[in-house]
């Protein structure tokens, strides 16, 4: 190793697994420095999208965990978290490049990244004040995991509703946790009405995504807003042009780092869409149409989790009970069986990452000095390796 150009080098471990690279820590001084870096740590992030390694199935049960490598889906593996559950669920409450954030019952919140076994207990964020005497109905309060670029920060989003006793009007209360500051704050409230209480925010391209209806009626046609974790400003998303959704019900999802939408209409019929170019209304492309089948029986509940390596299959949850593929080519469907699997499971997909859940990320003023030789002998390791890579 010490003869390959510092760039070959920076390419092989980037490619690793993080539980390897963990060992490569203990090699020497600079390859700890190395692989503590920023620099490394995202390109790490970008080589694992690129070469569609290092992902894993997550399947939450109640208040226990299980993970499954999908490099090598031989078998799920409980997966110990870091939070009581005091024999009650555990929820997810998002994911990003690496960090799950999970809560339980006494609303304990913790940023947690599975791979290095690291995790941040939030700061207490207390309970929801209604501030209109009229709003005394508690609606739908739910929560979402994104990344800032700009600030290489990560922040969790909390959006709590009330609706009116007239069931007509509602109003919003929008928290959102910064991981750099390790601190709450409200920012502007979401101007719409959210559909459901147990869908995390999704996120793509710096924002977060949910369901959302204008305004509390039955019949209300449903739509997608994105809440933009940088300026903190919410837009609508355009959907298909060709899409139903005064007919249908919308989930929504990623596929390839892309946003999609499946629409079930009556659990008749499901469709996935995705967004091809964010933002694009007119490069949405509908990937598959399903209908009920001797394989299918259920549509109540049909998610995308992931493509395949290949490209060819879209691995999919069925109805919280199984999972699936189907053939782009020939949407045909077939089981997917997973040894230890839970037999009720909500599933997602995570990427294995070094993302830190220390507030400071490296940047803490008191390790200055020691911070200083770290930076030396990575730079001398790294002479020109970085920006040759990137």
């Amino acid at each position: 190793m010490a003869y390959l150009p510092v760039e070959v080098v920076i390419d092989i471990l980037a490619r690793l697994p993080v539980k390897y690279l963990l060992c490569l820590r203990c090699v020497c001084k600079p390859w700890r420095s190395l692989i503590d870096s920023l620099d490394f740590i995202h390109f790490h992030i970008l080589k694992s999208i690129e070469t569609k390694t290092h992902f894993g199935l997550i399947l939450r049960k109640g208040f226990q965990l299980f993970s499954v490598d999908l490099d090598a889906p031989n078998g799920a593996v409980e997966l110990p978290h870091p939070l009581m559950s005091y024999s009650n669920d555990i929820k997810i409450l998002g994911s990003c490049n690496g960090l799950l954030c999970i809560c339980n019952v006494a609303e304990d919140i913790a940023l947690w990244n599975p791979s290095t076994k690291m995790h941040r207990l939030l700061p207490f964020l207390s309970s929801e004040r209604i501030r209109d005497p009229g709003m005394a109905i508690r609606g739908p309060r739910v929560y979402g995991l994104g990344y800032d670029a700009i600030s290489d920060d990560y922040k969790l989003v909390r959006v709590s509703q009330f609706i009116g006793l007239d069931y007509q009007s509602f109003e919003s209360e929008v928290k959102i946790y910064s991981l750099r500051t390790n601190e709450w704050k409200g920012i502007e409230d979401l101007p719409y009405a959210l559909c459901y209480t147990r869908r995390m925010g999704v996120h793509v391209n710096g924002f977060l995504h949910w369901v959302v209806i204008r305004k509390v009626k039955v019949d209300e046609s449903e739509l997608v807003v994105a809440l933009d974790i940088v300026a903190e400003s919410y837009k609508e998303v355009p959907l298909p042009e060709s899409l139903n959704n005064n007919q249908s019900h919308l989930d929504l999802g990623v596929l390839g780092g892309c946003l999609c939408v499946v629409a079930n209409y009556r659990e008749i019929d499901v469709e996935v869409w995705v967004m091809r170019e964010y933002g694009v209304q007119e490069s949405w492309m509908r990937l598959v149409k399903l209908g009920q089948s001797e394989e299918l029986v259920s549509l109540k509940l049909v998610r995308p989790l992931t493509y395949s390596k290949t490209g060819d299959d879209i691995l999919f949850e069925n109805d919280h009970k199984k999972l699936f593929l189907c053939d782009l080519k020939s949407q045909r469907i077939k089981d997917v069986r997973i040894c230890g699997m839970p037999d009720t499971f909500e599933a997602l997909v995570c990427l294995s990452s070094l993302v830190s859940v220390n507030a400071s990320r490296g940047r803490d003023s008191r390790n200055q000095e020691s911070r200083e030789d770290n930076t030396r002998m990575r730079d001398n390791f790294l002479s020109e390796g970085f920006k040759l890579v990137l």
